[in-house]
């Protein structure tokens, strides 16, 4: 069987949720696998004006950006906007679909999902287009009719899917796929003992996996001037290997991007940052509560309130009350164990698990 994952380099969890479904369908060998990034198929000058758009508003206009969303998740969105999504590079997309016959086709990325039906169609080929939704609520263009199967991270992201006119049967509850290390980890206390951790609460500041959090600075300097005891990591493409040193009561780990990570977030008390799908599952299957702060704002802006209503993380909503609940937050050990269980409830560590079993079984059908 030939499978073709297709994320988009627009953001980390696209490629992330793509890698982890990657190395689950190819362990055994009954699947070869083939990994491409979608937005390499689109040209420059339809590519560049909504990655440069995207990009600005979410850095100097976010509130642009959350207007667009809402607005787009409108049944009064106008079929021009959709149809120019379904578009995008179908002509690249169809040659190499014609070259590599897949078996399958999964998207991590909705626009993703809807070229392939398209080429699909035009080209009358029989593969199953399969489509994961990488956040805890689906906008309306995560509602692909053209995929055959849509997997959803929980109930109500399913209940999204219908009312925006998906049918049932297409739909299934697994989870975001995360990669199979978060469920092989050691204990806690062996993970501390083996990245050299003494007793200080331990706090891990993330980025996002395209390195592209607007806040970053911002929640980095308030975690620093709080001079609490605390064990202060940090991630940093730019950083060669690792650094400490102790800021009064600060002990402050700053690395860069690691293969590792796994090891590091699971011998966290806490992660703080935005409130990416990705970043969020792997938090859920290890039970490390999240510090929200300024999200993206519509589809993060999702997640952070499904996860505060669910007990697993607070959001931060206003600047000026960072300090002050981050100071709070980091050494209440009851509240830290509360949400950690409220965590592992929510969290489906299997999720590239299911979605790898369904699709073969669909496929042999």
């Amino acid at each position: 069987m030939r499978a073709l994952l297709l994320s988009a380099s627009i953001g980390g969890g696209h490629r992330q949720a793509a890698r982890a479904l990657r190395e689950e369908l190819e362990r055994g060998g009954a699947c070869e696998c083939l990994e491409e990034d979608y937005l390499r198929f689109v040209p420059l000058w339809e590519r560049g004006p909504a990655t440069w758009t995207y990009a600005f508003w979410l850095r100097y206009w976010p509130a642009a950006y959350r207007w667009f969303y809402h607005w787009s998740n409108l049944p009064s969105e106008p079929k021009l906007i959709s149809e120019i999504f379904s578009k995008a590079g179908l002509g690249p997309v169809r040659s190499y679909l014609r070259e590599v016959r897949p078996d399958i086709v999964v998207a991590s990325f909705a626009t993703t999902a809807a070229v392939v039906g398209r080429a699909r169609a035009v080209e009358g080929a029989d593969f199953t287009n399969a489509l994961v939704v990488t956040d805890f609520r689906a906008h309306r263009h995560w509602a692909r009719p053209e995929a055959d199967r849509i997997y959803v991270a929980f109930e109500e992201t399913r209940q999204d899917l219908l009312a925006h006119g998906v049918s049932p049967e297409r739909v299934r509850v697994t989870g975001i796929p995360i990669l199979p290390d978060y469920a092989r980890l050691p204990d806690r206390g062996t993970l501390r003992a083996k990245r050299g951790f003494d007793e200080r609460p331990v706090v891990l500041l993330t980025s996002g996996g395209a390195g592209a959090y607007r806040s970053y600075k911002r929640v980095l300097q308030a975690l620093l001037k709080l001079d609490m005891p605390m064990q202060l990591v940090t991630f940093n493409r730019r950083h060669n290997g690792t650094h400490e040193e102790e800021r009064g009561r600060v002990r402050w780990i700053r690395t860069g991007l690691r293969d590792d990570f796994p090891e590091w977030m699971g011998a966290a008390d806490w992660v703080v940052g935005k409130a990416g799908g990705l970043t969020a599952s792997e938090s859920l299957a290890l039970g490390v509560p999240m510090i929200i702060f300024d999200p993206i704002p519509g589809q993060e802006e999702g997640n952070a309130a499904y996860l505060e209503e669910h007990g697993a993380a607070v959001w931060v909503r206003r600047a000026g009350e960072l300090s002050d609940r981050l100071a709070r937050l980091i050494p209440d050990t009851r509240r830290r164990a509360a949400m950690a269980q409220a965590a592992r409830a929510l969290s489906k560590p299997d999720a590239a698990a299911a979605i790898a079993a369904d699709l073969l079984q669909a496929v042999t059908r």
